[in-house]
């Protein structure tokens, strides 16, 4: 009885011990943030990329991180030097922009350049400073803690054939860091240390393959866990950068992701949170999710277990047990997790797809011919009323034809107001201002929300197949990557899920 009840102590302590140990580690583990921010050169480093690293600042203020544990690289750095693109249409009189729209160009108008408003910047993004960054970042960091990576930038593709998937950040003074280049600097870090990616840059979709040895699928897996959020794919440019500063406008990925976390917009006011596996917090997958469905622009978001399960499974019409690329909408929707469903049918209210039958009209959709749009596009309706407006302007005033014309020049100073007015009272100018307002790209945005939806359809898919085809270590690899996408910005949030 004395040995029963000994025995039984020593394993209630045990338990305890083991217990509190790993609470002690989860408490103590800690975020790191990284921000890769801004352009490769004045020209090249637009006010939205500042706006970017603004709003994911005024997020990531709420975890309470210390000044060592997120640190900011952004263009020039600490250079007071003018380094910023801006453009502000709205400080230039409207007779000037009407002149400039009607009998001339709108480029650069209201452009101007000034220094950075990034407060606590650590030092320029060139390639020097990032390793230097790593080097020490690897004397801090210990077992369980994580780095989140956020880089809002240009991006390049590959610049070789054979090694498509090798797209750059462009960093400063025209330089840039290759995917590869980026996974040898994190691996530099202890394996143990987890790290998140969420990068918005052109053909950001290249460093998705972060995740394997030496980003090269053939390899295998990372020892360190890793996983990541991406604007588009390798081989496309991503939607967002402009030197307009009216954030309201802004609808590119960044946006909605950061949204998405925080509960709220650029500009403040709340959203609905996508919290839509019901567990009462938003994780880095559900904001990607969010996104997807929100951002109307011609991106078309990655995540890593997509990458993964693209080169790891597999759709096979000759064996019946795994599913198949034109499966019915009922069976993949079964499938589907909870963002995935989300998606999947906020897309299909979106593109009024309807019945068991709407992947393969999504996947037929998002075949037109491209070309076709752009011809359409070049007889626009709008490009016509253009024409007559102008007509009608130099028949009253014939020294348009030329805006240096003293008459031209009076039109814009001292008679402001008459030219204002014979714009906008133009009989044609109202259609002609709403069907402007209609993006040119409207036919390539539609095109691309219904290549998302395919791609997400194919996701659910061939995750049933990897867990059909049933070779346990690629299954734990991809459970491993989504577990590591379903995490939160908040410590005690993951530990919880």
């Amino acid at each position: 009885m004395t040995r029963l009840f000994l025995a039984h102590t020593f394993v209630l302590a045990f338990v305890a011990l083991t217990s509190w140990l790993s609470s002690s580690s989860a408490t103590h583990a800690r975020d790191y943030v990284l921000t890769i921010g801004g352009g490769y050169s004045p020209s090249g480093n637009q006010a939205s990329l500042e706006n970017n690293v603004v709003f994911s600042q005024r997020v990531l203020r709420d975890q309470t991180l210390s000044a060592d544990q997120n640190v900011v690289f952004f263009s020039d750095g600490t250079s007071p030097g003018k380094d910023l693109q801006v453009m502000d249409p709205d400080s230039v009189p409207k007779a000037n922009r009407l002149m400039a729209e009607f009998f001339g160009s709108t480029d650069s108008l209201g452009l101007s350049y000034r220094n950075h408003n990034i407060a606590d910047v650590r030092e320029s993004t060139e390639p020097a400073n990032i390793r230097e960054y790593f080097q020490e970042l690897k004397t801090k960091v210990r077992s369980g803690d994580r780095l989140l990576v956020y880089v809002t930038a240009h991006g390049s593709r590959s610049s070789d054939r054979n090694d498509p998937y090798n797209t750059s950040i462009a960093t400063w003074n025209n330089s840039a860091i290759r995917m590869k280049e980026f996974v040898r600097m994190l691996d530099g870090l202890p394996t143990d240390v987890e790290v998140i990616a969420i990068m918005v840059q052109c053909h950001a979709g290249g460093f998705a393959r972060f995740i394997f040895e030496d980003g090269d699928p053939d390899k295998g897996l990372s020892k360190q866990k890793r996983a990541g959020f991406f604007a588009t794919v390798h081989d496309r440019p991503a939607a967002g950068c402009t030197p307009e500063v009216d954030e309201a406008s802004y609808v590119e990925y960044s946006t909605y992701f950061w949204a998405a976390l925080s509960g709220h917009t650029r500009t403040g006011r709340a959203i609905e949170r996508p919290d839509y596996d019901g567990d009462g917090v938003v994780s880095f997958e559900e904001a990607h999710a969010y996104t997807i469905l929100s951002a109307d622009t011609i991106d078309l978001p990655v995540l890593s277990s997509g990458e993964y399960l693209s080169i790891h499974s597999r759709f096979d019409e000759d064996d019946p047990e795994l599913l198949k690329e034109d499966e019915s909408y009922e069976l993949i929707h079964q499938f589907a997790t909870p963002s995935q469903r989300a998606i999947l049918d906020g897309l299909s209210e979106q593109l009024n797809l309807e019945g068991d039958e709407r992947i393969h009209e999504a996947w037929r959709r998002s075949q037109s011919d491209r070309s076709r749009s752009r011809r359409r596009r070049r007889s626009a309706p709008e490009d016509e009323l253009r024409r007559r407006i102008v007509r009608d302007l130099e028949r009253r005033w014939p020294e348009l034809a030329n805006v240096l014309n003293p008459i031209a020049i009076d039109l814009l100073t001292s008679r402001a107001d008459e030219f204002v007015e014979a714009v906008e009272g133009h009989r044609d100018y109202r259609r002609y201002r709403e069907l402007l307002e209609t993006s040119e790209s409207d036919a390539d945005k539609e095109k691309v929300k219904y290549e998302r939806f395919v791609r997400i359809a194919d996701n659910v898919a061939l995750a049933e197949n990897l867990r059909r085809i049933g070779d346990a270590q690629k299954i734990a690899e991809y459970e491993a990557i989504v577990r590591s996408e379903r995490s939160t910005l908040s410590a005690s949030a993951n530990q919880n899920k």
